[in-house]
């Protein structure tokens, strides 16, 4: 691997990570066992994706989300842990109460987690992006993170590193056609739903008896589908239409299951519809929707519901500045997690079109590559060490 700059931080240097779930602590707690600072900033609360997973089970066993250098760190802050089984399987609730949040609290952490304080702009101190000089430069000269606290308002803090932990995507596309916004969708985007079934904040009666249009080809959509189905497939007052792109061939595994558990359920009342997108969307004072769908090119069909659940794929999380509007190229040669500014490395958790939870094993390999990278010991695996430690432990 061959960069343009030393990634060697030695410790105590400050590593700044972006997002407070699974990615995000864990490599928070890495950092602080190899004597790094931590700031970890978070749009919302700790964990919060996996307490909205709710009572769903993960598609990974416990063996899968957690490490054993976590389970350390929660046995050292409350010795009357008792650690779940390699083999068993948690809710996105058990995770978050019996290991993310644990983990978040303990001596390690706890003081440097800043909740409800999204970062809203990342640059250097002293050179521009266009500021054509040595990428050592440029490696040298610190973060400035601009973070946007509901309780402490606007603050700027600084750090060496800047490990971007919030995810594979962010935030929703339109729906439109290829993503884009339809007319008016900006002005009454809030009103629509977001929620699946199962999610904790989830009401029913916001689709009980009425005519719900839901749309989306993402794994949310997908299982809104299926948990519509399950819970209100058979009521007669209600129904759901799912509109769908007509490119069948970019169907993901959850979405061609919920669309087979349709299909065997001819009595249900679900239907599935395929458009290029929404052209045009309006509601009226009654609260009803009146959408245009592109059918193809030329040609519009309108339809009339009470409810719109807009659960499109997630487009690429962006921060505002300059330095990062965009994704930051892969270098070639180099891990995933590098990208080609000096000092700013993303993690990625698990794959959401497949499943939460699933890949977090890979996104705990990169985090020891990375950190074996920062600290100049590309042997380092701290992982591994714990392990054998408490195997030894374990040993009469």
């Amino acid at each position: 691997m061959q960069m343009e700059w030393d990634p060697e931080v030695e410790a105590p240097a400050t590593i700044a990570l972006i997002g407070a779930g699974p990615v995000g602590i864990e490599a928070a707690i890495y950092a602080r066992f190899l004597g790094y600072f931590v700031s970890i900033f978070e749009q919302r609360r700790v964990a919060h994706r996996m307490l909205d997973w709710h009572d769903r089970p993960l598609d990974v066993t416990v063996k899968e989300c957690t490490t054993s250098m976590g389970h350390a760190a929660i046995a050292a802050q409350n010795p009357e842990y008792v650690r779940r089984t390699p083999d068993e399987v948690f809710t996105g609730r058990t995770y978050a109460e019996e290991y993310l949040l644990p983990l978040a609290k303990t001596d390690l952490l706890f003081d440097d987690i800043h909740f409800l304080s999204p970062v809203v702009d990342v640059s250097r101190y002293r050179t521009f992006i266009t500021d054509e000089i040595d990428r050592q430069e440029r490696c040298n000269d610190e973060f400035r993170i601009l973070v946007d606290g509901r309780h402490r308002g606007a603050w700027v803090s600084r750090a060496d590193v800047v490990i971007d932990c919030r995810g594979a995507t962010q935030g929703l596309s339109g729906i439109g056609p290829g993503g884009g916004l339809a007319i008016g969708e900006s002005a009454i985007r809030d009103s629509f739903l977001y929620h699946t079934p199962l999610d904790r904040k989830f009401e029913a009666k916001s689709v009980v008896g009425k005519h719900v249009c839901l749309l989306g080809q993402s794994m949310r959509a997908a299982q809104f589908a299926l948990e519509y189905l399950t819970r209100f497939g058979n009521e007669t007052n209600g129904r759901l239409t799912w509109i769908l792109r007509p490119d069948r061939l970019r169907d993901s595994r959850v979405v061609t299951k919920a669309l087979d558990a349709i299909s065997n359920e001819p009595s249900c009342n679900m239907v599935t519809i395929e458009s290029l997108g929404v052209e045009q969307i309006q509601r009226n004072e009654a609260g009803s929707y009146l959408l245009k769908f592109l059918k193809d090119d030329d040609s519009t069909v309108e339809m009339q519901c009470d409810a719109v659940v807009a659960l499109t794929f997630g487009r690429e999380g962006r921060l505002s500045g300059e330095l990062f509007d965009g994704r930051p190229a892969q270098l070639e040669g180099c891990p995933g997690f590098v990208t080609s500014e000096p000092g700013f490395y993303r993690l990625r958790g698990g794959n959401i079109e497949e499943g939460t939870g699933v890949g977090l094993s890979d996104t705990f390999r990169s985090i020891r590559q990375l950190f074996a990278m920062l600290a100049g010991r590309h042997d380092l695996d701290l992982y591994d060490i714990i392990s054998r430690q408490q195997n030894a432990t374990d040993i009469p």
